[in-house]
């Protein structure tokens, strides 16, 4: 098959949705449009309003649309709010899509250019520096979401503090499956042939930072060891080492399920070091999607390119004695990916090869799945974690404050899990804030430090990456564009990197998600991205600040 008919059938690889994002924004759009031209609660006028719209990309969630007046602007994110964001969401196949828009002169947006608008507080501000009570520049060439409160230009002069972050429309969140489908065996977990001991998984102390292996590509960081298990996710756990240890093969595949930041990732590594611990000749191979669709296309160039043939994409998949998958819900419109997948999936079960796939909802639930795929996923077993109790956020913290060697006191840790209930991934970020807050100022863990750090970090207000985006682009004199840009200069990837890590730490999107956000970036950029900011608030009262700086932002409940 020739890579342009993969490209037809797929559109581009991940990591290259970026270069063609016009073509889907068009089409989201005049989609869009035409159901809010049938909009019997719109007068001819607001529907006059949405004729001046121009399109120009899709990041993730979010679609960049031009108008060419702030009369228009002040319209669409008034009046016009709810049946925009209903309408580009049908238009976009029932995913939420939220709108950022873009404030350019009208033919400047017909020729489909997208100059890197900018203001005149940028040049003096080269390094990103945001003045404590200086405002924000007026940025309303990219402004934040359509949802936002009604709000007259920023000034361009510095006389007042920068005005409270735009909070677009709250979708309703669809809560996760809880109860796993039917399979071919009612197991429990008295029933599973565990070991009654686990081998010694050795792991780098100190450091929750992963540590990945080249050929099997697995997180040498988690185990079983340190996966704290409780109510929610015991079930799977007990599941996932009898599958390690070889002994669950009629649990094959093994499919997790569950939200973001609650361990899935987690589980299907520690499976695969469980197993090369038990037995080192195994090939055992961990991929994500995004990399198995981006192999799957690199193997198909024309011949004489550089990239690998397909035999050897073949190989290096359907010779594998343990293959772990992640994000399998990626493969959704991809045909062709699934298709070879498929083939894939085959092979290995038939050779009795062992298969774990995670995904964000049960197979059933599965967008776009052929039947033959979903029924081979519930063939085996299906387990879903959930997000963790009171005790078991207690003893993850207890467990990151041991790993990373920080003496954090009982009664902090109780205040850092009530106050965090969503994922594991909060948690994680409200120690990290604490714990850096008391290196910086080289003051003790306290309570009462935890509950004036954590103060601002309402988790009751709903953030969402067009948020993160637009107020750090604020924060740092910069625009929309640049943050989900190719630019790499000093002032612009410090940003950059700051808006991941938050949007990481303050949404449930996967790492695939925030990549593809940011402009399709690949999953492992935002890690390590994630993973800089995390070290340097511990080390640098800048970073510090300008994280907890943009929170209070953030998290502050939009004025009524």
């Amino acid at each position: 098959m020739k890579r342009r008919d993969i490209k037809e059938a797929e559109g581009t690889t991940m990591g290259e949705q970026s270069k063609t994002p016009n073509g889907q924004a068009a089409q989201i759009w005049a989609n869009a449009l035409l159901l809010l031209r049938q909009h019997s609660g719109l007068t001819a006028r607001q529907k006059g309003w949405l004729e001046s719209i121009t399109p120009e990309a899709v990041y993730g969630p979010t679609i960049v649309m031009c108008v060419d007046n702030p009369s228009t602007l002040q319209v669409l994110q008034t009046e016009l709010t709810t049946p925009l964001i209903e309408a580009l969401t049908m238009a976009n196949g029932g995913k939420d899509l939220f709108p950022a828009f873009k404030l350019m002169p009208a033919e400047v947006a017909e020729t489909g250019m997208m100059p890197m608008v900018r203001t005149e507080t940028n040049d003096a501000s080269a390094g990103a520096q945001p003045a404590a009570s200086a405002p924000a520049p007026d940025i309303s060439a990219t402004a934040t979401a359509a949802a936002a409160p009604p709000s007259a230009p920023a000034p361009k002069t510095k006389t007042a503090p920068a005005s409270s972050p735009a909070q677009a429309a709250k979708p309703t969140p669809q809560a996760p499956a809880t109860q796993p489908a039917a399979h071919k065996a009612a197991v429990t977990q008295g029933q599973l042939p565990i070991p009654t001991t686990i081998p010694e998984q050795h792991i780098q102390q100190g450091t929750s930072r992963p540590q990945l292996d080249p050929a099997t590509h697995l997180n040498k960081n988690a185990t079983f060891d340190n996966f704290v298990p409780g109510d929610s996710n015991q079930f799977a756990r007990t599941v996932a080492l009898a599958v390690a240890e070889g002994s669950g093969r009629d649990y094959n595949p093994l499919c997790i399920y569950g939200g973001s930041g609650l361990g899935k990732t987690h589980l299907l590594n520690a499976i695969g070091n469980y197993a090369l611990v038990k037995d080192p000749s195994l090939k055992v191979r961990y991929v994500t999607t995004e990399e198995f669709t981006n192999e799957f296309i690199e193997s198909i160039r024309p011949e004489g390119s550089d990239a690998k043939p397909m035999s050897e994409f073949n190989h290096r998949y359907r010779s594998v004695d343990v293959l772990l998958i992640d994000d399998i819900q990626f493969l959704s419109g991809k045909s062709q990916t699934m298709e070879q997948f498929f083939h894939t999936f085959n092979t290995l079960q038939q050779n009795n090869k062992r298969i774990v796939i995670a995904s964000d909802v049960a197979p059933k639930k599965l967008r776009d799945f052929e039947d033959r795929l979903i029924s081979r996923f519930e063939s085996g077993l299906v387990v879903d974690v959930k997000p963790p109790e009171l005790e078991t956020r207690i003893a993850i913290l207890r467990m990151m404050a041991e790993t990373n060697k920080v003496d954090v006191p009982r009664d902090v840790m109780d205040l850092i899990a009530e106050h965090c209930t969503e994922n594991i991934r909060q948690l994680e970020g409200a120690l990290t804030r604490v714990t850096a807050q008391a290196t910086l100022n080289n003051q003790p863990i306290t309570r009462i430090l935890a509950e004036q750090v954590l103060k601002d970090y309402n988790t009751n207000v709903e953030v969402k990456p067009t948020d993160i985006i637009g107020q750090v682009a604020k924060y740092f004199y910069l625009t929309f564009d640049d943050l989900v840009g190719r630019s790499r200069t000093k002032n612009v990837a410090l940003a950059r990197q700051i808006a991941m890590y938050l949007t990481r730490e303050m949404t449930s999107m996967s790492l695939v998600d925030i990549g593809q956000v940011f402009g399709g970036r690949d999953h492992t950029t935002v890690m390590h991205n994630c993973d800089r900011i995390t070290n340097e608030m511990g080390s640098k009262q800048e970073i510090y600040n300008h994280v907890m700086e943009l929170t209070v932002r953030l998290k502050q409940p939009t004025a009524e």
